[in-house]
């Protein structure tokens, strides 16, 4: 049985990251992993730290009735607060439990996000250069991705997002630390980018792609996007931080300044359901 058109043209379009992948394990085996740097995919090539280990062992042992059964859509309960409990002191912004949505990565969040807000033909704005999936995931839910170039230092311009928004437009995916460039936006940027989405009066959702975030160096922090941006909503995971991207656990978090705040919530935890 033939796959669908729009697949197989993805397969093609995919298939040079997995070569890169493969060529990259060819070398190390072939010169030692030490003598080549690996850019290909982001794969923690460290171990997670002792402690994730031992609790990821004692909480699966733990003799709690139905722990590895159905959960609620949205995840554990004491789970999303706790993660609303840290989004509260990050952000300085009024989390709860009901704003956060468990998902299947920080990936499985950006999908759950779009596949809430998208009509067949509306737009996503994405940042260029960007993470090489955003594409599949703004297709995967019958939206068009537009490609709008950072400027010289890779950050965003305010004048190439603000011609690029049409009455279509529904989300912009931030993503910082960038992958790729390891830029950090800075708070200006991310105040002036709030302002013009005020301004314009369109109700575009900035998807702030996180698993990076705590991925910082020599001293610099990365401002919290949903503290400079109002219409935030979070994608994040552990994946890299502590170095467990094939556990898949990430979450979904909605700004409380988010309007149609609780239709939105709705819809978020029953796309995380539907999208398995």
């Amino acid at each position: 049985m033939p796959i669908a058109r729009t697949i197989a043209g993805q397969l093609e379009r995919a298939s040079w990251i997995r070569r890169m992948f493969e060529e990259g394990a060819r070398l190390k085996k072939e010169r030692g992993s030490e003598n080549v740097f690996d850019f290909t995919l982001g794969n923690p090539d460290v171990e997670p730290p002792p402690k994730v280990l031992e609790t990821l062992r004692r909480v699966a042992a733990q003799p709690r009735p139905l722990s590895h059964g159905y959960m609620q859509n949205a995840g554990f309960a004491e789970v999303r607060e706790a993660i609303a409990a840290t989004l509260r002191r990050d952000t300085e912004l009024e989390f709860t439990a009901a704003d956060v949505i468990m998902t299947v990565g920080s990936a499985g969040a950006c999908n759950v996000i779009l596949k809430s807000i998208l009509d067949p033909g509306d737009e996503v704005i994405v940042l260029q250069p960007c993470f090489s999936e955003y594409p599949f995931y703004v297709t995967n839910h019958a939206g068009r991705m537009v490609p709008v170039e950072t400027d010289d230092e890779f950050l965003p311009d305010p004048g190439r997002i603000a011609a690029a928004i049409t009455p279509r437009t529904r989300a912009i995916i931030l993503n910082t630390p960038n992958n790729p460039t390891g830029r950090i936006y800075p708070e200006t940027v991310l105040r002036e980018l709030d302002a013009l989405l005020n301004r314009m009066g369109q109700q575009v959702i900035v998807i702030s792609d996180e698993p990076y975030k705590k991925l910082v160096f020599d001293g610099r922090t990365q401002p919290e996007v949903a503290r400079c941006i109002a219409r935030t909503a979070i994608c994040n995971s552990w994946s890299k931080s502590q170095a467990i991207a094939g556990e898949r656990i990430g979450y979904l978090a909605l700004s409380p300044l988010l309007p149609d705040l609780p239709e939105l919530r709705a819809a978020c935890t029953f796309t995380n359901r539907i999208l398995g």
